[in-house]
């Protein structure tokens, strides 16, 4: 006799549903990281459409063909240029633009602020020799110390700290000589 269980109908939890389909719809939602459009964005329309709106190119090879080395004279018609109904998005964008990129607060750990500069004030700009040093405890390749390097000089605060401890360095010796 088979099983009663292979015939058994099968019941749908209709709560998992809802939940299957928010995760449908999260994914289908369109996500925007700049605010300036996302305030404009209309759901109802298209992308191209959105974005033609705010005077935005979908496909930057349309408005900006590559040149042919030769075309054959031809009468060309004049091309529509699309109407920009949300001006106000590529404003703000160029303001943001123009303000430039917002400054971070780098701060490395005291020990690779000694690292680099035991190894700057020893050997400057010498990659390959930081590598052969016997302070490399952790065996660092010479791209791995120029990455560091350039960490700490774009840590603003430690650099300057060093560059400052430097020019001190300098004028004491110079005091010193004369």
């Amino acid at each position: 006799m088979p099983s009663a269980k292979k015939n058994r109908r099968k019941t749908i939890n209709y709560t998992n549903k809802k939940k299957m389909w928010k995760k449908v719809k999260q994914k289908t939602q369109v996500h925007i990281p700049c605010e300036q459009i996302k305030n404009s964005w209309d759901s109802k329309k298209t992308v191209k459409q959105n974005l033609s709106e705010m005077g935005i190119a979908v496909n930057p090879n349309a408005v900006l063909p590559i040149p042919k080395p030769y075309v054959f004279p031809t009468i060309i018609a004049e091309e529509s240029k699309p109407v920009v109904v949300k001006p106000t998005v590529l404003k703000e964008m160029e303001l943001e633009a123009e303000q430039g990129e917002k400054e971070r607060n780098i701060k490395l750990p005291a020990d690779n602020v000694l690292f680099c500069i035991y190894m700057l004030d020893k050997y400057k700009e010498d990659y390959k020799a930081m590598a052969r040093d016997k302070r490399n405890a952790y065996q660092l390749t010479p791209k791995q110390i120029r990455h560091e390097i350039r960490e700490f000089k774009r840590s603003k605060q430690q650099y300057q700290k060093y560059l400052d401890s430097k020019r001190e360095q300098i004028v004491n010796d110079e005091v010193m000589q004369t």
